[in-house]
């Protein structure tokens, strides 16, 4: 049947001719994709490519800020101009113009393709935007040859590059007024800890006890016991609980998470999940917290939280390693004592009114003049001035006489 069959295809040339040109046209369509094949299989084996866009925010802003450091991006005639915060904050352009900042306009090669020679190396680039649901922004870098350690110190260069700008500061984030998240909302400068003038021992206590919570880790695991801490700050207004936790943060690098219970956007859920949810590496700010208890007595609308949702979210910290909650009040009295009983408050501490030793101890920051800072220490009521009112007076003079006139005292 087959010799049948190929006697008859072989005797009628419309056959064979047929599958003569077929296959003439399959051989031709294969050797027409030769050549895109060679560049592919060139490209995969003799050119690096790195390739990042818009969608990856944080990368995407490290890099484009990192071109406009080198001279031979940021000189292209055919440049794209970024406006970026003039500080290191991460609200909107519009907020920070509002607020007074000061935008800085940072320069890169443009849209479309370009050589240059970075580093001893010829590289080349091309950027493009792509319009579909959302607009995305591309740039592809490419270089000659096998070695792709080039560009990992690029990219690594970036990184250290942006972390060079924001070295030494402490990352604020603020609950999302859209979402059940964190957002990032500024970055606040880095406080020394000896900055802080606090009763003598009060600085070395809190530190000790922050120092040996995180070194406790394993005892924690081996004792069954959540790993988390709580601190209760509380004294009057301008005693330093907020600069206090800042400086604790910034002495431990560790990032700042602050909450207002009182907020409207705040409900059982959203506290729930914001803390459960916290950055690696945070302390937990609830400033206040005796502005919710009052709120809640007077039943004010405004406020969407409730006691057990603000109770079972500190408990559902407990579940959440390593969490350290301070939680701040000018009113300890107004405290329901459920809400600070140990096991969700595990260290007290209270900021008073200035001492001796306090009061000594602000004026040696501001003025390198031991005679007078005993004699402003001695001169001075204990327990009558709030630090913050201290530092105030004490940075408008601009000598040790007006520092020692500004509270009465005989220079």
């Amino acid at each position: 049947m087959l010799e049948t069959l190929s006697a008859a295809f072989a005797g009628n040339p419309f056959f064979s001719g047929g599958l003569l040109l077929g296959g003439l046209g399959l051989v031709a369509v294969w050797l027409r994709g030769v050549p895109g094949k060679l560049a592919s299989w060139a490209r995969q084996f003799f050119v690096v490519t790195l390739s990042f866009d818009s969608r990856d925010e944080l990368m995407f802003a490290t890099l484009v800020e990192y071109m406009h450091a080198q001279d031979v991006l940021r000189g292209s005639h055919n440049f794209t101009v970024r406006a970026v915060r003039h500080g290191p904050t991460y609200q909107s352009l519009a907020d920070e113009l509002m607020q007074g900042g000061k935008p800085e306009a940072f320069l890169s090669p443009g849209e479309g393709f370009h050589i240059f020679r970075l580093d001893g190396h010829w590289m080349w680039m091309q950027r493009e935007i792509q319009v579909a649901a959302n607009v995305i922004e591309k740039i592809t870098l490419s270089m000659f040859g096998r070695d792709r350690r080039p560009m990992e110190r690029f990219i690594q260069d970036a990184l250290e590059h942006r972390l060079s700008r924001e070295l030494n500061r402490v990352a604020i984030y603020i609950p999302s007024p859209y979402t059940n998240e964190w957002q990032r909302a500024r970055l606040g400068n880095h406080r020394r800890l000896d900055s802080i003038v606090l009763k003598a021992g009060q600085t070395e206590a809190i530190r000790a006890d922050l120092d040996a919570f995180f070194a406790a880790r394993l005892r924690y695991e081996d004792l069954g016991i959540p790993w988390r801490r709580g601190y209760l700050l509380h004294g009057p207004p301008g005693t330093g609980k907020t600069s206090l936790v800042t400086a604790l943060a910034s002495e431990l690098a560790l990032n700042v998470c602050a909450l207002s219970l009182a907020s409207p956007t705040v409900t059982d859920e959203k506290i729930g999940n914001l803390l459960s949810s916290v950055p690696p590496r945070s302390v937990i700010l609830i400033e206040d917290i005796d502005a919710f208890f009052h709120a809640r007595d007077k039943a004010d609308s405004q406020v969407k939280l409730s006691y057990s949702g603000f109770l079972n979210a500190l408990d559902g910290v407990a579940a959440h390693e390593g969490s350290v909650v301070f939680l701040t009040t000018n009113h300890p009295e107004l405290i329901d004592e459920a809400a600070i009983r140990s096991g969700r408050v595990d260290f007290r501490l209270e900021l008073g009114r200035c001492d001796r030793h306090q009061l000594y101890g602000m004026f040696c920051k501001f003025f390198a003049d031991d005679s007078a800072a005993k004699r402003f220490a001695d001169g001075l009521p204990e327990a009558t001035f709030a630090p913050a009112t201290v530092q105030e007076r004490l940075l408008k003079a601009r000598d040790v006489g007006e520092a020692l006139a500004a509270f009465g005292l005989t220079p």
